[in-house]
C-alpha cells in the first residue's frame, strides 16, 4: 500500500479531553492541535463517534476528506491489548474490552494503528533522533519506553498479565520499581527532611489509592517510584520539605500561594522558589534529583542487562521535565559517580513546541500503512 496522503492522529488522555491533528511527511501537523471530547460518553460509541465527527470537522476545515488519509495512529493512556483493545483504561474502565483501532479502520477505511501514549512518544522522539533511546514522561505517574535504534518498542506492555512482575522496568518504570523504604528515609535526611511527615501526608491524601504506599508486588518495605516521580509527588516532596515553616511564602503572591496545593499547577511555582534559590525548593529538587538517580540506577542495571548499550540517551517529556535545570544536577551527579553516563536531556520534541503523542501517532500510522 501506498504511504502517500495524510495521516490522522489521536491523543487519548487518561481522563477528558482527545486532541487530533493532521500529518503530512513532516514531524509537524498541518494544524494546531484540536481538542474534542472535552467530556468522555460513558459510553464507548458514543466516545468513538465524538472523536469521527472531529475528525471529519478538521478534514473539512483544512479543505480536506477522508479520501485523503492514508493512515491513523492512537496515542492512548492504558494499556493495550495485542489487537490493539483497551485492556485496562483506569477512568472509564467501561472501554475496556472495546477496540477503538478497529473502529476508526472500519469508519475511516484506512490502516490504524495504536500505542500507549509513553511508547507514542519515545516513537516521536525517535522519528527525529533515529537513535536507540529511552524516553521518561512525568504526569500524574512516571510512564517510559525504550527504544531500540531500529525504532522498535522493547518490552512494551501490551497484554500485561496484571502482575508486577511482568513490567519491564524501561516501559512502565514508576509503577514497577519499587524504592526501599531504608533508602528514602536516607535520602531525605541528607537533605535535612522528614520522611515520616512525608508519610504521613501520603496516608492524609485522598486522591492515592491505599494500594499505592506499598512496594510493587504488595512490598511493605518499598514504594512505588511515581508516589515521588511524577508532578503530584513532586508537590508531596515540597510539602514534607517544608513541614511547618512558611517562608517561602514571602516569594509567592497570594494567587501563587493558593495554587501550590494543586499538583496541576504547582510546579511551576516551586520552580519559581528553586530559581530564587529559594531553600525549601531547592531541597525539594535536590531530593526530587537524589531519588530519580536512585531509581535510575534500577532500570539502568536491569536495562543493560536485557542489552541496552552503556550511556543511552534519556529524553524527558511532560511538564515536571521542565524542572530539569533544577533537580537534573543531582540525578546526573549520583549516576556519573556510579558509573552511569546516560545523559538527560529534554525531549526534542517538546523544545519544537509539539505534542509528542500526536507526533507518535503519525508515526505509529505510517507504520500501519507500511504493515
Amino acid at each position: 500500500m501506498s504511504d502517500t496522503g495524510l495521516y490522522l492522529a489521536f491523543d487519548i488522555g487518561a481522563s477528558s479531553g482527545a486532541k487530533l491533528a493532521l500529518f503530512n511527511s513532516s514531524s509537524s501537523p498541518m494544524a494546531s492541535p484540536e481538542v474534542c471530547a472535552e467530556e468522555y460518553s460513558e459510553n464507548f460509541d458514543i466516545f468513538s463517534g465524538q472523536l469521527v465527527d472531529a475528525a471529519d470537522v478538521m478534514l473539512q476545515s483544512l479543505g480536506k476528506s477522508r479520501k485523503d488519509l492514508a493512515g491513523i495512529g492512537v496515542a492512548s493512556a492504558g494499556i493495550l491489548g495485542l489487537d490493539g483493545g483497551f485492556k485496562l483504561f483506569h477512568n472509564r474502565p467501561q472501554y475496556n474490552g472495546h477496540n477503538l483501532r478497529a473502529a476508526l479502520e472500519m469508519e475511516f477505511g484506512v490502516p490504524a494503528a495504536i500505542a500507549n501514549d509513553a511508547d507514542a512518544g519515545g516513537l516521536a522522539e525517535w522519528s527525529v533522533l533515529k537513535l536507540e533511546l529511552l524516553y521518561w514522561v512525568f504526569g500524574g505517574g512516571w510512564g517510559g519506553v525504550w527504544i531500540d535504534k531500529s525504532g522498535d518498542i522493547r518490552f512494551p506492555s501490551t497484554d500485561w498479565d496484571g502482575r508486577d512482575e511482568s513490567l519491564h522496568f524501561s516501559n512502565e518504570p514508576g509503577y514497577s520499581i519499587g524504592i526501599d523504604l531504608w533508602k528514602l528515609r536516607s535520602l531525605f535526611s541528607e537533605v535535612g527532611a522528614s520522611f515520616e511527615l512525608f508519610e504521613r501526608q501520603l496516608h492524609d491524601d485522598e486522591d492515592l489509592p491505599s494500594d499505592s504506599l506499598l512496594g510493587p508486588g504488595g512490598n511493605m518495605d518499598s514504594m512505588r517510584a511515581e508516589v515521588i516521580l511524577s508532578g503530584p509527588g513532586r508537590c508531596r516532596l515540597f510539602r514534607a520539605v517544608v513541614g511547618n515553616d512558611d517562608f517561602y511564602e514571602n516569594f509567592l503572591d497570594i494567587h501563587e500561594q493558593k495554587e501550590l496545593t494543586d499538583p496541576a499547577v504547582a510546579g511551576a511555582h516551586i520552580s519559581k522558589l528553586s530559581r530564587m534559590r529559594v531553600e525549601s525548593a531547592v531541597s525539594t529538587d535536590r531530593l526530587y534529583g537524589k531519588v530519580l538517580a536512585e531509581a535510575t540506577r534500577i532500570l539502568l542495571k536491569k536495562s543493560e542487562a536485557d542489552g541496552l548499550p552503556p550511556g543511552t540517551p534519556i529524553c524527558l517529556g511532560g511538564k515536571p521535565s521542565y524542572a530539569l535545570p533544577y533537580f537534573g544536577p543531582s540525578t546526573q551527579r549520583i549516576l556519573g559517580k556510579s558509573g552511569f553516563m546516560n545523559y538527560l536531556r529534554p525531549s526534542v520534541i517538546d523544545e519544537r513546541g509539539s505534542n509528542a503523542n500526536l507526533v507518535g501517532a503519525a508515526e505509529l500510522a505510517r507504520r500501519a500503512v507500511k504493515r
